[in-house]
């Protein structure tokens, strides 16, 4: 373990009594050899409760950590390692960040794939008449953690293995996004991985007696091992009926997929845990099958460079930018998610295309309506079948009227229209699409040349 060199014999008397502290009494209660102390004691029952996380406990203006805890995130912040208690022989290993600016060490520690429990003053020092109240209000994963930009995509994931079938949930937290599918028979486990590198999760849930994958994961990806029962059909049948409001499973479209349903319960009961919340924000879960669309694996995704370059600060040359029109972040999160996972059905283009072409309009005029959102709405939920590709038709159609009458009726003294078997907001949609390949291609092109003459 190294040793920030700002505080060498600090340090190594942390390092001394971290490793002198047994790992059972970090996790179940207070060591015989930590001062008995109000304090220290309130500071062991909050840890025994997260004891896989980093604790970060309030103290005044400072969140602190302490012991263990303290030599990794000195180590992993790059600050100052110190000790309490010296004087009465037992250094305690200790290091904080300040109150006001926690966020950003919270994040630093989160992208080196760190769990980080906040436990909060819940009453003003000043008031209180003995030790100040504190509580976990909440516990901040890698795939849990707010993005840091509008555009990134940050999934949590579970994996629920059955005889016959595993099940794969993937849930974007900070916008609700919540997709399940199956993944069944003798290529169960190509599949599921090839899933995982087409979303790469940040985090990944699993039974603490099944591992997720046998070989290499996305590389960004946390494990987090879960006590079995949460992964259990029976759970997941009353934990999803609970959440959704829904007397049964079928209003979720999941009676006959039991393990895509037990990771869905997995992710909604770790979610509710760890962010102290409701989830009222997720109010809608779509089932898709991992075969429906073209399938894109890995290598083709990196090489075609379809949503991020090849050479970092070249993200011109990806196809998501030259199709990408998009007015707010979360278009930009849906484009990338459409590239993915090309649709293979033609009735689910067809409504895709109405729905873009009717919006382009709408959406740069003043007027913004519901209807225009609506249309999103429909257009980007899985397509479940004939009632969803005639649901975001009709959205597409009543976010314009006008536009749409104007673009189908003859112009005046032009004569009749002949008839035209695909209207004419899909032919925009579909000539825009086509000018932005032409782009991608002569840029790539390029590339390609400057690349075989050096």
């Amino acid at each position: 373990m190294s040793v920030p060199p700002s505080e060498p014999r600090d340090a190594a008397a942390g390092e001394s009594s971290a490793a002198a502290l047994p790992p059972s009494g970090r996790a179940a209660g207070l060591p015989q050899d930590v001062p008995q102390t109000p304090l220290m004691r309130q500071y062991w029952g909050a840890k025994r409760r997260c004891p896989e996380a980093l604790l970060l406990f309030r103290l005044g203006d400072f969140y602190e950590l302490f012991y263990a805890d303290a030599v990794t995130a000195a180590r992993e912040l790059e600050i100052t390692l110190t000790s309490r208690n010296k004087e009465r022989g037992v250094p305690i290993p200790m290091c904080g960040v300040p109150y006001h600016s926690a966020q950003n060490y919270i994040t630093r520690l989160i992208q080196k794939g760190y769990k980080v429990a906040i436990c909060d003053q819940m009453e003003d020092a000043k008031q209180a008449k003995k030790l100040v109240k504190r509580e976990i209000t909440r516990v901040l994963t890698p795939g849990t953690a707010a993005a840091q930009s509008g555009e990134e995509v940050r999934y949590l994931a579970a994996i629920a293995p059955g005889p016959a079938a595993v099940g794969l949930a993937l849930l974007e937290v900070s916008t609700g996004e919540f997709r399940v599918t199956e993944c069944f028979g003798p290529n169960a486990a190509a599949e599921l991985r090839q899933e995982l590198e087409r979303w790469r999760p940040r985090e990944i849930l699993h039974p603490s007696q099944s591992p997720p994958l046998a070989g290499p994961l996305p590389p960004e990806a946390a494990l987090t091992p879960l006590e079995d029962w949460i992964f259990a059909p029976d759970f997941a049948r009353r934990e999803l009926e609970t959440h959704f409001g829904v007397i049964a499973l079928d209003g979720l479209g999941l009676a006959a997929h039991a393990w895509a349903a037990s990771a869905a319960a997995a992710i909604v009961h770790y979610v509710k845990e760890t962010q102290r919340s409701r989830l009222e924000h997720v109010d809608r879960l779509g089932f898709y099958h991992a075969r429906q669309g073209l399938v894109l694996d890995p290598p083709t995704i990196r090489n075609l460079e379809l949503v991020e370059p090849i050479f970092a600060g070249e993200d011109t040359a990806t196809l998501r930018h030259a199709l990408d029109q998009t007015l707010t972040p979360m278009g930009r999160r849906l484009l990338r998610g459409w590239i993915l996972a090309p649709l293979s059905d033609r009735a689910a283009l067809e409504a895709r295309l109405d729905a873009v072409a009717a919006l382009a309009g709408p959406l740069a005029a003043p007027e913004k309506g519901s209807a225009a959102v609506a249309a999103v709405a429909a257009a980007a939920a899985p397509v479940q079948g004939s009632a969803a590709v005639a649901a975001a038709r009709a959205a597409g159609e009543a976010t314009a009227p006008r536009r749409v009458a104007a673009a189908s009726a003859p112009r005046a003294g032009a004569g009749a229209a002949a008839p035209s078997s695909r209207p004419p907001r899909v032919m925009v949609a579909v000539s825009a699409f086509g000018r932005a390949c032409r782009r991608y291609t002569r840029r790539a092109g390029s590339r390609l040349a400057r690349a075989v003459r050096m």
